[in-house]
């Protein structure tokens, strides 16, 4: 299997040394990840191959960074170092040709030398005269090494057999020596022209040929930026900047595939209007540039605004083509006569452009009073947008959460009536693949590379976010991305660091903090509980089947309908709150849910007092629990018992709620068995979605003493096994004669008053007197008062 491994590296790259596309495909990232691995192979196989392929992939990486601003002095390293392995590799000396003639771009001045004229005043001629001096002296210095670069980059051309560029090197190296002789001769006449300076008198002939050589330097610097401007050009950062379209920027966004055709529908469209226009047909009844922008966020909405704002310009229906992003703190005002104002400033501002509307919804509240004045700010936004100083002068798009937009522009007719259907565009989330597309062109841009292996990591910490609507999309990524570069230069302080250090995002910098591998798993703990075996047993069938199914899934066989909400009965005290937890986290460890947290809820916190908020609140406590367990204890309370009672919209937005987001959630019911039952039968929805029945026994007495003597350890005290036999005898002759309430409970709230009985027993010794095993030890004096028949 290892030699397996090594021939694919090494086949991989001679792929890529046979690819004609000079890496265009490949990334930095692609190429870092090799260079690592190749090194780890050297170390067990000293192959020559191995340098070889290092070779090709510096090359590779070489030519990438030439691409980017300021690249040439790692592409220097780079291509140095795969020459040293390869000295007569043609990649490889193409590259260095390259970059020699990049360099070489370096030496065109931006300023050419002044010039000193007759009519010039005695301080100006003699600061222009110092200024020359300065100026030669500093180009001498650099012009030699100019030159040399010529000199080497001849020798590659000619080693390639590329005619031209070894011509244009030829030329280059003679036009330096010819400059460093000029400049020699521009310092000699500077200090001779400078010697013949006497208050307002000078040497004419020294003047003249000063000047001659300035304009010979001059001359021979057009000479050089030609020659210059010739060669790779299409090798540097500043050429391949090329100004891109509105719609050609759009093309280049990740995703967005049914938005990108209906864009380009829409700019096929007002392109064919404007031509028609020019040919002298007119429309007297315009179509309306007005949007809606409605998606999660992170989905791309400002992104895609400003694009649509700059067609629009592009194509001539706005002056300006501006965006300008303004939410209900910019419009909406605290007194008569202050919206009105902020709404016209607003439009003002985007007169030319696009007024950007974000949360676009929060204008009118549902629950506004009369002191709100979002309402104005609408009145006033639409008047704007159909008669006065700025009507069809400007776009308005507005943004925001689908739900909320569409309630919105429903419940505002005259707004509505202005963003017809057909201007409504629904931005999709991102997929997985599509944000990992996008974390790495946010590493890329920010100089880093994500590794093979840390972009699995960061694929699971996106999975894990993407919970409910509030995942961020490509901002989430972003800050992912961000944050792990943040904790690779933490990480690095005080080491010595290597070029992975400056350059390579692992999956140790992508991940989150790591989980301690000591802790007791969920199922583990289960089996700790006391007694319940019948449900440690369903837990565990439960687990296996998920965990079957969901590699099933992986191997692309069919897998039977996953089923996990349950239904927990038994009475109080049985345990049904603590299994909840670990039927939580045993679902988040086999990889079922995201987040494994359970949220408890119950009547109160889902049925309001008044119509149309027992939904609202019933699905703000879902929405608690996505990726996670909902535990409803005493669900059947959800039954209520007037006409009034709105226990069943709880029940009918559950249900509801369950289809919606499938396997993101998983709800736990828990009562007595028979109104549990009652709660089922009284909705078909509900009770065909609960397929899993777990009942909780009570407790025995032996059951008891193991969960009393389990707490008291807990809590760091001690019985002696006399005093468990005690407690045990005294519970089985009460159990005998009628029930223990609690269960668990029992045995908990026991120890708390046998240690407050243990206490005052304690407190009429003298403090010299007691010894660490008083302390801890509790006797059946402590528990043989609550233990009472009568009391019990």
């Amino acid at each position: 299997m290892h030699q397996q491994q090594e021939r694919d590296v090494l086949e991989i790259i001679a792929d890529w040394k046979n690819d004609s596309a000079g890496g265009q495909k490949i990334t930095e990232g692609t190429c870092l990840a090799l260079l690592q691995e190749i090194e780890q192979r050297r170390k067990t196989s000293p192959d020559p191959a191995f340098d070889q392929a290092e070779a090709v992939v510096l090359t590779k990486m070489a030519t990438l960074r030439l691409k980017k601003k300021g690249g040439e002095n790692l592409a220097g390293e780079w291509i140095k170092r795969a020459l040293e392995l390869e000295p007569d590799d043609e990649q490889s000396l193409s590259v260095q040709l390259r970059l020699y003639f990049s360099q070489l771009r370096e030496s065109i001045q931006a300023e050419g030398y002044p010039v000193i004229r007759e009519t010039d005043n005695v301080v100006a001629r003699r600061r222009k005269a110092e200024d020359l001096q300065e100026m030669a002296a500093a180009e001498l210095q650099e012009v030699a090494r100019w030159r040399q670069l010529a000199q080497a980059a001849r020798d590659i051309a000619q080693k390639l057999s590329h005619a031209e560029w070894a011509s244009k090197a030829n030329e280059l190296e003679q036009l330096y020596m010819n400059r460093e002789r000029l400049l020699h001769e521009l310092m000699e006449r500077v200090q001779a022209y400078s010697a013949s300076l006497s208050g307002v008198f000078f040497s004419i002939e020294m003047l003249s040929q000063l000047q001659e050589t300035i304009r010979a330097l001059a001359e021979q610097q057009l000479q050089k930026e030609q020659l210059l401007s010739e060669a790779v050009t299409e090798y540097t950062a500043e050429e391949s900047m090329i100004a891109l379209s509105a719609l050609e920027k759009l093309e280049q966004l990740v995703g967005l595939g049914d938005i990108k055709h209906r864009v380009r529908q829409l700019a096929q469209f007002l392109q064919y209007q404007q031509i028609r226009e020019e040919k002298g047909w007119h429309m007297h009844d315009q179509l309306p540039l007005h949007l809606v922008l409605m998606g999660n966020p992170g989905t791309g909405k400002t992104t895609l605004a400003r694009l649509i704002a700059t067609l629009y310009h592009e194509l001539g229906l706005l002056t300006k083509g501006q965006l300008v992003e303004v939410d209900r703190s910019h419009l909406v005002g605290a007194y008569v006569g202050q919206t009105e104002q902020r709404v016209m400033e607003a439009v003002k501002q985007a007169d030319g452009g696009v007024l950007f509307i974000d949360e676009a919804y929060s204008l009118k509240r549902p629950d506004s009073s009369g002191s709100d004045y979002g309402q104005v700010a609408i009145d006033t936004l639409v008047a704007a947008m159909t008669s006065g100083e700025y009507a069809g002068r400007f776009v308005v798009m507005l943004a925001g959460y689908p739900e909320e937009m569409r309630s919105f522009l429903f419940a505002n007719p005259g707004l509505y009536s202005r963003f017809p259907q057909t201007g409504h565009f629904l931005l999709p989330n991102y997929s997985p693949d599509e944000l990992i597309h996008i974390a790495d062109e946010v590493a890329t841009r920010n100089d880093f590379a994500l590794t093979e292996a840390a972009k699995i990591a960061l694929r699971q910490r996106i999975e894990k976010a993407q919970v409910d609507d509030t995942f961020g999309n490509a901002r989430t990524v972003t800050n992912l991305v961000l944050d792990s570069i943040f904790a690779k230069g933490r990480v690095t302080a005080g080491k010595e660091l290597q070029w992975e250090d400056f350059t390579l995002l692992l999956p140790e910098d992508v991940s989150e903090e790591p989980v301690k591998t000591n802790s007791q798993s969920a199922l583990d703990k289960l089996q700790s509980l006391i007694g319940l075996a019948q449900v440690k047993a369903e837990l565990q069938k439960i687990a296996a089947f998920v965990a079957v199914a969901q590699e099933r899934t992986v191997r692309g066989m069919t897998t039977s309908p996953i089923e996990l909400h349950a239904v927990f009965t038994g009475n109080p005290g049985t345990g049904k709150t603590t299994v909840a937890q670990l039927y939580a986290e045993i679902l988040k460890e086999i990889g079922y849910l995201k987040r494994g947290h359970l949220v408890t809820a119950s009547r109160a916190d889902l049925v309001a007092g008044f119509v149309g908020q027992t939904a609202a609140h019933t699905r703000r406590k879902v929405r608690e629990a996505l990726g996670g367990v909902l535990f409803i204890d005493e669900a059947y309370a959800l039954l209520g018992s007037g006409e009034n009672d709105f226990g069943q919209e709880a029940i009918h937005t559950l249900v509801e709620e369950m289809t919606r987001h499938e396997e993101n959630l998983v709800i736990v019911l828990a009562g007595y068995p028979i109104e549990m039952n009652q709660l089922l039968d009284s909705n078909p929805g509900l009770l065909s979605r609960f397929k899993k029945y777990v009942h909780f026994p009570d407790y025995t007495a032996d059951e008891l003493v193991l969960i009393l003597e389990q707490a008291a350890h807990s809590s760091g005290y001690s019985l002696t096994a006399s005093t468990l036999e005690q407690i045990k005898q005294k519970l089985l002759e009460i159990s005998s004669k009628h029930s223990l309430d609690g269960n668990g409970r029992f045995s908990h709230n026991l120890l708390q008053e046998a240690i407050q009985n243990q206490a005052l027993r304690l407190i009429t010794i003298p403090k010299d007197q007691w010894s660490q095993e008083m302390l801890t030890e509790l006797v059946w004096e402590d528990f043989s008062a609550l233990l009472d028949p009568s009391e019990v």
